[in-house]
């Protein structure tokens, strides 16, 4: 993708994605393993159309272990990045640093941002606005809509990225030196558990999610 290089102002940001193989995500949603894969695989579409709609984006690179995730990703014009074969504890974090090592040998001097897979309410216009907003902090992040996590971390270059995911991780982020960013409520709104969903409904789902919320809803009531 890297023929775009199109972005506002001459900022041209890098995305990192992971993405898990959809047939072992969202395990908290508690619903049937085959509603779990198709919500996971349309959260991620309707994320990553949002990223590579985004005029300040210029290069997105998904993290992945999945063959059928790399193969839609490609064709939507994503570059792939293999996630590591054994990451430990903090698969998450693990795919970050894959991620962040191919920006800083392709991308050193530009913005770096960490996007999720699971934000189906994100938008083009408004990952725009935060990012034009971090483009001059060295670090910087947006933290969930229940404030205890991040969604997006943003980073001036790549090699200032310091990511620290998982339980508490606003507060990380903060005393790593990061700035919280004020977002939308769809940059703020992953999706784990079904009341979220719920939440991410009322504000307004991507176009996959909307259909496969829909689809499975009218299977469950059917």
């Amino acid at each position: 993708m890297s023929e775009r290089q199109r972005a506002h102002d001459g900022v041209a940001w890098t995305v990192i994605m992971p993405i898990k193989p959809w047939d072992g995500a969202k395990s908290r949603l508690h619903v049937d393993a085959s509603a779990r894969r198709s919500l996971a695989r349309a959260f991620a579409q309707d994320a990553l159309d949002a990223v590579l709609a985004c005029a300040d984006v210029a290069d997105v690179v998904v993290v992945t272990r999945s063959a059928e995730v790399a193969d839609l990703v490609r064709r939507a014009g994503a570059h792939v990045v293999d996630e590591p074969a054994h990451s430990g504890p903090d698969p998450l974090g693990a795919a970050v640093r894959q991620g962040t090592d191919w920006a800083i040998a392709h991308r050193p001097d530009n913005p770096l941002a960490v996007v999720p897979s699971d934000l189906p309410v994100l938008t083009a216009d408004e990952l725009g606005t935060v990012l034009r907003d971090a483009a001059t902090h060295e670090l910087s992040f947006v933290p969930d809509a229940n404030g205890d996590g991040t969604t997006i971390l943003m980073s001036r270059r790549p090699d200032l990225l310091r990511a620290g995911y998982g339980v508490g991780s606003a507060e990380r982020h903060r005393s790593y030196g990061g700035v919280e960013m004020q977002a939308p409520a769809g940059l703020r709104r992953d999706v784990d558990e079904f009341d979220e969903l719920l939440e991410a409904q009322a504000i307004g789902l991507g176009p996959n999610s909307a259909a496969t919320f829909t689809q499975l809803s009218t299977r469950a009531t059917a």
